[in-house]
C-alpha cells in the first residue's frame, strides 16, 4: 500500500467498506428471499398435503377409487404440484396423479403428522397421514368412563404430494441475479462516488505537491489556484502565504548575498582603512598595464610613496590619529589623480600610483605636485600640528620590462634613495639598473657610532644671505650634515636623524654638530671675524641636561660668549613637546645663546608659540615659498607671516631658493635672509669656513 499513490489510497478506503457493506446486505437481503421463497413453498406443501389428507377420508372409507383419483388429479393441476399419492394402510398406493418419483419405501412409511418425506434438487416430497375422525353422536352410544383415557385416530392411509423446485430454482436464481444486478449497479455508483471523491480531495493535494516540487527545485514563483473550501481551501491559501513569504525572504537574503559578495569582492580588493586599492589588486593592475605595453600599448610610469615623519604622529598621538592622517593624505592624493589613474595603499605609510599612459617629463610633473602636495599639507589632530612630507620613487615602464618585480624593485630603490637624500622628494630610477636596497636594521647603531669614530659625519655649511639692508654684517651659516659610507651613496641629515633618533644616538650628532660651530665661531674671533651659527637640534636633546651642560662647558673653555650660536628645532616640537621646549629655550637664553624655529608658519598654531619661545629666528615652511609669485593666495601669506615676525623683531629666513629670480622678491616682501643654490652651494663646512670667513676681506 506504501506503493500507492493518494488517489489510488482514496479510493481503496472508499471503496472497501462501501463494497464490502453493499454486498453484506445484497447477500443477505437475498439469502433471505431464497430462504422466504423455500418456507413458503413448505408451507404451501404441507397445507395442501394436510388439506388433501382430509378430504381424502371418505373416499378411502368409503373406498370410492373413482373419487380418489378424481380429487390427485385435481391436485397435481396445482401450481408446482408434480405428483400426488394416495395409498391404503398397508402403502398399496390407491389413486396416483402425475409422475411418481417417489421410492416405495417412503409410501410403506407410517407418519404421524404432515411432513416433508424427501428431497432432490428437482423435487420437494411432503406425506401426510390420513385419520378416521370421530363423530359426536359416537360418544353418545359410548359410555364414558373417567378413568379412560382418550385413543388416538385410526390411520386409514396416507397421501404424498411431490413439488417440483424448478419455479423455486427459477425465483432463486431471479432474485440472485437480481441481488447482483444491484450490487453491481450499487458499485459502479459507489466507485464513481469514491472517484468523484477522490479527485475532489486529490486533485487540490496534488496541485500542492506539484508546487512544493517546483518550488523545491528553485520556482519560489510558484502559487496554487484557490479553488477549494474547507480545510483545503485553507491549506491552499496558506501554501501561497508561506511561498510569498520565502519568496520575500529569498529575495532579501540573496540581496544581503549579492551585498555580502560585492562586499568580500571589494575587502579583497580594498584596503580597509582608506578604502584605496590593496597590494594584491595594485600588482594586478600593474601587471596588465604591463602586458598592455608589451602588446604594443602605451607607456605609463609608477610612483612608489612613502610618508615621512609618520611615526611621530603615531607616537605622539596615537594610532587613531596614524589612521586618520593615512586617510586624509589618500584623499589629498586622490584629488591630484586622474580617473584613469590608480592609487593603492601597499602597507603603513606606503602608496603606489600608476600612472596610465603618463611617462617622461608629464610623470615627473604629476609627482612633484604630489610631492609639494604632502610637503604642504598639515595634520591638525586636537591641538597639535604635524608636518607631513612624501619621499617618492617613480619608474617609467616601457617594452623593456620584463615583469613587475623589476618596477617595483625600481620604485622602492629610487623611494629610499629619495628618503636619504633629504627626505620629501623625488627620485627617479630605470628598471634596467636597479642597485640594491639598503637595509635599515639592527647595524644602524654601529654605523652611526663608527660614522662619528671614524670622522665619516661630514659636516657641511648651508650659507645664509641677508635681504635687507638693516641686517648685521657678520656671516651666517647653517650646519648641516651627510653619512659617508664607502660604496654608498651619502645619507642626508633628515634621513640620518630620523634612523638615529630610534636608536636613541640622535644627540651624539647634536653635540658633534654644537662642537663644531663653538670651535668655528673661536676661530673666526681669533681672525676678527664674526660668525653666527644655526645649529638643527632633534627632538630627543630638547629633554637632555647633557646638552645645556655641553654647551655652557664648551663656550666656558673658549671663553665666549652665546650670542653666535642659535640652537634651531622644528616648530611641531613645540606643540607636542611644549613644557620642554621652554624650559630648553629659558636655559639656552640664560647661557647668552638664540633659538630658532624650523618649518614655521605651515599650521594654524605657528603663530602660538612666538611669544612663548621668543625665537630669534624662524625659517619659514617651504610650503610658503614653493609658488612664491605664481600664487597670489601663498604671497599674501608669505606677507603676512613676515609683517607679524617683523613687528615681534625676530629674522625670518626663506630656505631651499633655488630660482635667483625669487630674491628679488623675497626681499621686496621684506624676508630678513634667503638660503640655497641661489645664495650658494652646500659645501663642507671646514672648506666653507676657510673660505668664506677666514680669508674672506
Amino acid at each position: 500500500m506504501t506503493r500507492l499513490n493518494l488517489r489510488q489510497r482514496l479510493l481503496l478506503l472508499s471503496l472497501l467498506p462501501s463494497a464490502a457493506i453493499a454486498i453484506t446486505l445484497v447477500s443477505y437481503f437475498t439469502l433471505s428471499g431464497i430462504q422466504t421463497l423455500e418456507g413458503e413453498l413448505r408451507t404451501k406443501a404441507l397445507a395442501t398435503v394436510r388439506y388433501l389428507a382430509q378430504i381424502s377420508e371418505y373416499g378411502i372409507i368409503s373406498g370410492q377409487i373413482e373419487s380418489l383419483h378424481g380429487l390427485a388429479q385435481t391436485t397435481i393441476q396445482e401450481s408446482d404440484v408434480k405428483a400426488t399419492i394416495i395409498v391404503s394402510p398397508k402403502g398399496r398406493a390407491i389413486a396416483v396423479g402425475g409422475r411418481v418419483s417417489l421410492a416405495s419405501e417412503i409410501l410403506r412409511q407410517s407418519l404421524d403428522g404432515p411432513t416433508m418425506v424427501n428431497e432432490t434438487e428437482s423435487w420437494i416430497a411432503f406425506g401426510a397421514p390420513v385419520l378416521r375422525s370421530q363423530n359426536e353422536s359416537d360418544a353418545l352410544f359410548e359410555p364414558v368412563s373417567s378413568n379412560t383415557k382418550p385413543t388416538p385416530p385410526e390411520v386409514i392411509g396416507h397421501v404424498f404430494i411431490e413439488f417440483d423446485k424448478t419455479e423455486l430454482i427459477n425465483q432463486q436464481r431471479e432474485l440472485l441475479l437480481r441481488g447482483l444486478v444491484i450490487v453491481f449497479i450499487g458499485l459502479i455508483g459507489i466507485a464513481l462516488l469514491a472517484i468523484a471523491m477522490a479527485d475532489s480531495l486529490a486533485r487540490p493535494l496534488k496541485r500542492l505537491v506539484q508546487a512544493v516540487r517546483e518550488m523545491s527545485s528553485g520556482r519560489l514563483d510558484t502559487r496554487v489556484p484557490t479553488h477549494s473550501s474547507a480545510e483545503l481551501g485553507i491549506l491552499e491559501h496558506g501554501f501561497n502565504e508561506m511561498a510569498n513569504h520565502l519568496e520575500e525572504v529569498h529575495h532579501s537574503m540573496q540581496s544581503r548575498i549579492e551585498e555580502a559578495t560585492a562586499q568580500l569582492a571589494f575587502q579583497a580588493r580594498h584596503d580597509a582603512l582608506t578604502g584605496l586599492l590593496n597590494r594584491r589588486e595594485f600588482e594586478n593592475r600593474l601587471e596588465k598595464a604591463l602586458s598592455a605595453v608589451q602588446a604594443g600599448g602605451e607607456e605609463f610610469s609608477v610612483l612608489l610613496l612613502d610618508l615621512d615623519r609618520f611615526k611621530p604622529v603615531n607616537d605622539t598621538c596615537g594610532h587613531l590619529a596614524g589612521d586618520e592622517l593615512l586617510r586624509q593624505i589618500s584623499q589629498l592624493f586622490q584629488g591630484r589623480l586622474r580617473e584613469e589613474d590608480t592609487l593603492a595603499r601597499l602597507g603603513g605609510d606606503e602608496f603606489g600610483i600608476i600612472l596610465a599612459n603618463c611617462s617622461g617629463a608629464r610623470a615627473r610633473q604629476v609627482a612633484d605636485d604630489i610631492c609639494g602636495l604632502a610637503g604642504a599639507y598639515r595634520f591638525i589632530w586636537q591641538d597639535k600640528v604635524f608636518a607631513i612630507g612624501a619621499s617618492i620613487g617613480l619608474t617609467p615602464v616601457n617594452r623593456r620590462v620584463r615583469n613587475i618585480n623589476e618596477v617595483l624593485a625600481a620604485s622602492d630603490s629610487a623611494c629610499y634613495r629619495a628618503k636619504e637624500s633629504g627626505r620629501n622628494q623625488v627620485c627617479e630610477q630605470e628598471t634596467s639598473n636597479v642597485p640594491e636596497r639598503r637595509q635599515e636594521s639592527n647595524n644602524w647603531a654601529g654605523r652611526i657610532a663608527g660614522a662619528l669614530a671614524e670622522d665619516r659625519l661630514l659636516i657641511e655649511a648651508l650659507p645664509l644671505k641677508a635681504l635687507q639692508n638693516s641686517a648685521p654684517g657678520y656671516h651666517y651659516v647653517e650646519l648641516s650634515a651627510r653619512l659617508h659610507e664607502p660604496g654608498q651613496a651619502p645619507i642626508a641629515l633628515s634621513a640620518l636623524i630620523d634612523a638615529a633618533e630610534r636608536y636613541d644616538l640622535a644627540s651624539a650628532i647634536d653635540q658633534r654638530f654644537i662642537e663644531t660651530a663653538i670651535n668655528a665661531i673661536d676661530r673666526a674671533r681669533l681672525h676678527n671675524k664674526q660668525l653666527h651659527c644655526l645649529i638643527p637640534l632633534s627632538r630627543t636633546s630638547l629633554g637632555r641636561r647633557a646638552i645645556i651642560d655641553l654647551i655652557a662647558r664648551n663656550l666656558a673653555r673658549h671663553n665666549l660668549p652665546g650670542d653666535g650660536l642659535c640652537l634651531i628645532f622644528s616648530e611641531d616640537v613645540t606643540t607636542h613637546h611644549n613644557s620642554q621646549a621652554l624650559e630648553f629655550s629659558r636655559q639656552v637664553r640664560a647661557l647668552g645663546c638664540q633659538v630658532g624655529l624650523d618649518d614655521f608658519g605651515g599650521g594654524l598654531s605657528s603663530f602660538s608659540h612666538l611669544r612663548a619661545i621668543a625665537p630669534a629666528c624662524v625659517k619659514l615652511s617651504r610650503s610658503l615659498t614653493r609658488d612664491l609669485g605664481g600664487n597670489r593666495a601663498s604671497t599674501a601669506l608669505l606677507r603676512a607671516v613676515q609683517e607679524i615676525t617683523a613687528d615681534l623683531e625676530i629674522h625670518s629666513i626663506a630656505d631651499n631658493i633655488n630660482d635667483p629670480a625669487k630674491l628679488q622678491q623675497l626681499e621686496e616682501l621684506g624676508i630678513s635672509y634667503a638660503q640655497g643654490l641661489a645664495v650658494a652651494p652646500c659645501e663642507p663646512f671646514e672648506v666653507w669656513l676657510e673660505g668664506a670667513v677666514i680669508r674672506s676681506a
